[in-house]
């Protein structure tokens, strides 16, 4: 619902400032005139890259300058708790307070009664891929590093919550999935970007998408060989119901590969090669996390973001955190062993 700012009287007003910590509007008229004229000049010169939100409720708009001057102004305003959206914002159509807010270093994420539903729904057997995640979550991201119309790529496409949260966010995916059975998934919940959606390995990325630059890259890759090595409840109840356990049985998934270091060098030349896809200045997220593995944890999410900083630069990390996922006693009653309950969201970047 629209925020107006002000008051019913104030609605003719069109160039705003900020005072004692409030936005206010400037009643003078002659700025207000000139203020009008300039957002008639920002509508026709910047429409292409405006926000569709802004565009489509341009009537609402507002010029805004923190320091009251109409001349130097470059933000607009559409509703005063979401904050100004500044026109030389170069990554994505954020506001300053959305902005902010994205920046924590940590966050907290469920799946969603939404999400699962609506997968379920179109696919039918979703609950067959053993580690999917929300598009709702990974909209946050599309939306912090791409503005709209822009492209986004998953190398690891799973069930399409990438692709999904791309047709959400009015972005163009891209996907690739090895799996034929989760391609289909893909493709019934996403037929718009059918043309963008490979059947293949990830490895072959070189081979794919001839002509395509990427604005953005986000997945989550196989933890290694963690599903193969899954136990307890969870490999029972998904076996009880006939659901997959692990990705796949075929050679070429990556999840099958037991040494350690050839998981790390393999999975790391395919964001490599996907390096040499990606515009300048693209930034690349990868959810992953540590494991373990006979007793003995293996930093799986820093070792792969060092051996990435041979191309890339590495920018920076938000953990995941899910808070509802019942603890188990592990090492009782004799040794530590914690509940990993959190995921490490890589974020490095194409800077030439």
């Amino acid at each position: 619902m629209q925020t107006k700012l002000g008051n019913e009287s104030e609605e003719e007003y069109c160039f705003y400032y900020k005072q004692d910590r409030k936005i206010v509007p400037n009643k003078n008229k002659s700025i207000n005139k000139r203020a009008k004229e300039r957002l008639t000049e920002i509508y026709e010169n910047y429409k292409k890259g405006l926000p569709e939100k802004f565009i489509k409720q341009w009537k609402y708009v507002k010029l805004y300058s923190p320091k009251n001057n109409v001349e130097e102004a470059h933000s607009l305003i559409l509703n005063s708790n979401e904050g100004s959206y500044d026109l030389n914002n170069k990554l994505n159509h954020l506001t300053g307070k959305e902005w902010t807010k994205f920046s924590c270093s940590w966050f907290i994420f469920n799946a969603l009664s939404k999400d699962l539903k609506e997968e379920r729904e179109i696919c039918g057997n979703s609950d067959d891929h053993p580690a999917t995640y929300s598009p709702t979550m990974i909209e946050d991201f599309i939306r912090f590093f791409t503005k709209e119309r822009m492209s986004v790529l998953d190398p690891f496409a799973g069930i399409g919550s990438t692709l999904v949260a791309c047709k959400r966010t009015n972005r163009v995916g891209f996907g690739i999935e090895l799996n034929k059975k989760y391609y289909n998934m893909i493709i019934k919940r996403v037929p718009e970007f059918k043309n963008n959606i490979i059947n293949g390995d990830s490895r072959n990325i070189k081979d794919f998408f001839e002509n395509v630059k990427f604005d953005f890259c986000i997945s989550s890759p196989p933890y290694w060989d963690i599903l193969n090595r899954s136990t307890g409840s969870f490999k029972d109840t998904r076996e009880k119901y006939g659901l997959d356990v692990k990705y796949s049985e075929t050679e070429e998934d990556l999840g099958n590969i037991t040494d350690y270091n050839k998981f790390i060098e393999e999975l790391s030349q395919i964001y490599f090669d996907i390096y040499d896809k990606l515009k300048k200045g693209s930034y690349v997220v990868i959810i992953i996390k540590n494991i373990k593995k006979g007793g003995k944890i293996y930093p799986l999410a820093w070792d792969l973001a060092r051996n990435l900083t041979k191309k890339y630069s590495l920018k920076d990390e938000k953990i995941w955190i899910q808070d509802k996922v019942a603890l188990a006693p592990y090492g009782y009653p004799n040794s530590w062993t914690s509940n990993i309950l959190h995921h490490y969201c890589i974020i490095l970047r194409r800077e030439e």
